[in-house]
C-alpha cells in the first residue's frame, strides 16, 4: 500500500515538472512591429510557417509599437511603455534609426526580416540550445520598470500558437489533478478491502 502511495506521489510531482521545464526552455522571438506594415506582415508569415512546422521551437511575441502613421509619414506610437523599450534595444545594439520589423532573439537582433532566413532559424536553435538563457528584451523591460507581458497583452497579442500552447498546459494541468484524484480513490478503495 505504501508503494502504491509513493508510485502515485512521485508521478504526480514529475507530471507537475514538466510543464516547468518546458516553460524555461522556451525561446521568445520578439518582433517589434508597426500596424499595416508590410515587412511586418512577411516576418509575422515567416514565423507563423516556422511555428507550423515546428510548434515548440519558439513563442513568438509581437509588439506594436506604432498604431500607423499620420498623413506626413510620421509614425504613432501607439504605446509610450514599448516605445521606450524599442528606444532601450536600438541603444542596447548602438542602431540609430529604427525600422520594423525589428527581431530580437536572446542577444541576436535583425531589423527587417534577412534575405537568409536560415540565420533567424539558427539563432533560434542557438538560444535553445544556448546554456545561458539570455533575453535581452526581457532584461531591458525590467530595468525600465515594465511589465512586458501586460504591455505585450496591450499591444498586439502573442501569436496564436502560443495560445493554444496555454490551453495545453492547461489541459495537462487538470489531467494532473485527474490523475492525482483517481490515485487518491484508488488508495481509499484499497484500503478498505
Amino acid at each position: 500500500m505504501k508503494k502504491i502511495a509513493l508510485f502515485i506521489i512521485t508521478l504526480a510531482i514529475a507530471l507537475i515538472m514538466i510543464p516547468v521545464v518546458k516553460a524555461e526552455d522556451t525561446v521568445k522571438v520578439y518582433m517589434f512591429t508597426k500596424n499595416g506594415c508590410p515587412a511586418c506582415e512577411s516576418a509575422n508569415e515567416y514565423f507563423t510557417g516556422l511555428l507550423e512546422d515546428e510548434p515548440d521551437l519558439f513563442e513568438l511575441v509581437t509588439l506594436e509599437v506604432w498604431s500607423g502613421a499620420d498623413s506626413n509619414g510620421n509614425w504613432i506610437v501607439g504605446n509610450d511603455d514599448l516605445y521606450q523599450l524599442i528606444t532601450k534595444v536600438y541603444e542596447h545594439y548602438n542602431e540609430t534609426e529604427m525600422a520594423t520589423p525589428t527581431i530580437v532573439i536572446g542577444d541576436y537582433h535583425t531589423i527587417g526580416l534577412p534575405q537568409n532566413t536560415d540565420t533567424v532559424k539558427e539563432e533560434i536553435e542557438k538560444a535553445r540550445d544556448s546554456k545561458e538563457k539570455v533575453d535581452v528584451v526581457k532584461d531591458l523591460a525590467d530595468d525600465l520598470g515594465i511589465d512586458l507581458e501586460t504591455v505585450a497583452n496591450q499591444s498586439a497579442t502573442t501569436n496564436e500558437d502560443t495560445e493554444k500552447s496555454g490551453k495545453y498546459d492547461a489541459i495537462i494541468i487538470v489531467g494532473i489533478f485527474v490523475i492525482l484524484i483517481g490515485g487518491f480513490a484508488g488508495l481509499v478503495i484499497m484500503g478498505k478491502k
